[in-house]
């Protein structure tokens, strides 16, 4: 296995950071998956279920702190992102009786994880041609911003709206992971 995929091509990817991105997305579709199909699901089911979508987009993001060849500002604010996911689905296993706050933790950690995927896009001089990790960003905040500030009263419809959500998310995964593999990166 070469290091280098294509000749003269600066790796922006260690070579294990692309079965962890499918892993993680194939984990997060089957979820969503799990999500939609199972939509009257208990509040406290619900609540373990979300908690572990918050612990896949954690793991996404250690993932590109440890994975991608970035600078040191932008690895940093991964890492925090990514603790500050861990901490809202530790906080979601714990409200499984709130449906508003499930919705909240969920849309609070995906705001973060679009601010900083839409950053880290674009200031780093590592990915040519960044404009579709940064939209991928930008619209995963634009969802966390609606799932956390949409009136959801039922867990039925919750449900529904995340695992749509997050099959989306994880499918951008694949097809990172894919792209990165392939050595056609031209974002992260």
């Amino acid at each position: 296995m070469p290091a280098n995929r294509i000749v003269g091509r600066t790796d922006v990817f260690a070579d294990w950071a692309w079965q962890s991105l499918v892993a993680t997305g194939g984990c997060s579709v089957i979820l969503g998956v799990v999500l939609i199909a199972w939509p009257d699901k208990s509040e406290t089911v619900a609540a373990i279920l979300y908690g572990l979508a918050l612990m896949a987009t954690a793991a996404v993001q250690l993932i590109v702190a440890f994975g991608a060849h970035i600078r040191t500002p932008l690895r940093l604010i991964e890492v925090a992102s990514a603790i500050l996911a861990l901490a809202l689905a530790f906080s979601s296993f714990r409200s499984g009786d709130s449906v508003a706050l499930l919705s909240l933790w969920v849309g609070m950690a995906w705001t973060v994880r679009g601010i900083v995927a839409a950053i880290v896009a674009v200031w780093s001089d590592q990915f040519q041609g960044s404009g579709r990790q940064e939209l991928v960003g930008l619209a995963t905040m634009v969802a966390g911003i609606a799932i956390a500030a949409a009136p959801f009263v039922s867990m039925t419809t919750l449900s529904i709206t995340v695992g749509l959500a997050i099959i989306a998310i994880g499918a951008s995964e694949i097809l990172l992971g894919a792209r990165v593999e392939r050595g056609t990166v031209e974002a992260f």
